[in-house]
């Protein structure tokens, strides 16, 4: 099958190296040309490094051109920081050939919306089928041409706001057989991992950040305190679900179904994980853990809740000081429960 690859980051090295070794064709794009010419400079070429094994990927196109990459695949697959997903939707949709799916690995919060909302405004006709997944496939890290991947899911849930058909489903299974499909958007959508594990840690940990202080984020950065404190916003998310009739995987089976992760509570699941063991800490705080997963992930879910009356005091308060201590009104630019759903919500796709 050929498969277009948007981003040419971490994630989307890691899911081109896996696609080519199942016999795919991958064409990479990324926004910034300075990402991928080490990889053109290899003639198209990455080395995917994966416990003792490496093996050498030729992609078949990668370009900054958009149009290049993206006429001819059968799949779509968006692995880019969420803050991506508006603007995508406003330059990619004229050259996404028809019935092709187009996955957001990950969605975060409402990826898929943010992506269709722009792509309907500017493109009135617009067909695209989004979707977005809850997570990455793989825990891993990318320099110049080489990507080394610590771990892979055992499988990775995702779904739309739109019905998506059987076609989509079976093609995406055939394609990613680690990719399981739920009618329920709001599973999805809700149950985002990355709006706990990376903006909490990463502003709890900012004197050793700032201090330039070497440490493993997930095995140290989050300790029984940090573990304890996130674990009480997982338990207000999980209120937010209960309220709307929505499955909450908790962290702690989430990392379970994923990692095989041994324990009872957080913190002790996330010491148990190998992958998680090599991940470095950011060495700042300028970084896409607070940016990001702040304004597609933890505060589009304050949102939810505030739309429906649930409180979730814990939640609000972070947000609140992530505001205070880095001096950004990220509030104002966070993702609301959309008017999409809004419409929506009433009719058997979320209840």
């Amino acid at each position: 099958m050929k498969v277009g690859i948007i981003g040419g980051g971490n994630g989307g090295l890691a899911l081109a190296s896996l696609l080519y070794k199942r016999g795919n064709e991958i064409n990479l794009w990324n926004r910034s040309i300075s990402r991928i010419a080490p990889i053109i400079e290899q003639d198209n070429s990455i080395i995917a490094i994966n416990g003792e094994e490496k093996s050498y990927v030729k992609l078949n196109k990668v370009s900054d051109n958009l149009s290049l990459i993206v006429n001819d695949v059968e799949v779509i697959f968006i692995v880019t920081t969420s803050s991506a997903h508006e603007e995508l939707g406003k330059i990619l949709p004229p050259y996404v050939p028809p019935n092709v799916p187009i996955l957001l690995m990950p969605g975060r919060t409402y990826g898929c919306v943010a992506y269709l909302e722009n792509a309907e405004e500017l493109f009135p006709n617009n067909k695209n089928i989004c979707l977005e997944a809850q997570t990455l496939l793989h825990a891993c890290r990318a320099e110049g041409n080489k990507v080394t991947i610590y771990g892979t899911k055992k499988e990775v849930t995702y779904s739309g706001v739109n019905q998506v058909s059987d076609d989509t489903i079976m093609k995406l299974k055939k394609l990613l057989p680690e990719l399981h499909y739920s009618p329920n958007y709001l599973d999805i959508a809700l149950n985002n991992v990355g709006a706990f594990f990376h903006p909490i840690p990463t502003l709890l940990n900012a004197g050793v950040i700032e201090g330039r202080l070497f440490f493993k984020y997930y095995s140290t950065g989050i300790s029984k305190h940090v573990a304890a404190y996130i674990q009480r916003m997982d338990d207000e998310k999980g209120e937010l679900c209960k309220f709307l009739g929505v499955y909450h995987c908790s962290l702690v089976d989430w990392l379970k179904i994923e990692y095989c992760a041994e324990g009872e509570d957080l913190y002790t699941c996330l010491q148990s994980v190998s992958a998680y063991k090599e991940i470095d800490a950011p060495n700042t705080l300028n970084h896409r853990y607070v940016y990001d997963d702040l304004l597609t992930g933890l505060i589009p879910i304050l949102n939810t809740a505030k739309y429906f009356r649930v409180a979730v005091p814990t939640i609000e308060t972070f947000i609140h000081f992530a505001c205070d201590f880095m001096d950004v009104d990220y509030l104002a630019n966070g993702r609301n429960f959309p008017k999409m759903l809004q419409a929506k919500f009433s009719t058997s796709i979320f209840v």
